[in-house]
């Protein structure tokens, strides 16, 4: 178990990737699809009102991903951590899902520093 705690940052770094490939490349095929536009309407559209899954997954979205940004902000204040807006910037501006675990690992880094 000691050994997966230690490591955990390359989890955070993982997801990182994952969330920021992945949201990267279905972005491009709605601009792709949309013949190389970006539809912030049609975006925002499908993924509030298409049915009730898609409420659904939008509340929990919006429900974590308001309560990961306070623990960006609460935890990056508490630790001293510097450019801690950076994280909030790419949490808008590229991807929730690239943003707050980019945090996490930065943050785990930010840990194993101090107790150096």
């Amino acid at each position: 178990m000691r050994k997966i705690t230690k490591n955990i940052h390359y989890f955070y770094l993982l997801l990182t990737l994952v969330g920021g490939g992945f949201t990267f490349y279905f972005v491009l095929l709605g601009i792709i699809e949309h013949n190389g536009k970006f539809d912030s309407i049609e975006f925002i559209s499908s993924t509030w009102i298409d049915n009730y899954y898609a409420k659904s997954l939008s509340l929990d979205f919006w429900t974590g991903t308001i309560a990961g940004t306070f623990f960006i902000i609460m935890e990056g204040l508490r630790l001293k951590m510097k450019r801690i807006w950076l994280y909030l910037v790419l949490t808008v501006f590229v991807a929730y899902a690239f943003g707050f675990p980019l945090f996490l690992f930065m943050r785990e880094l930010h840990l194993r520093k101090m107790k150096n």
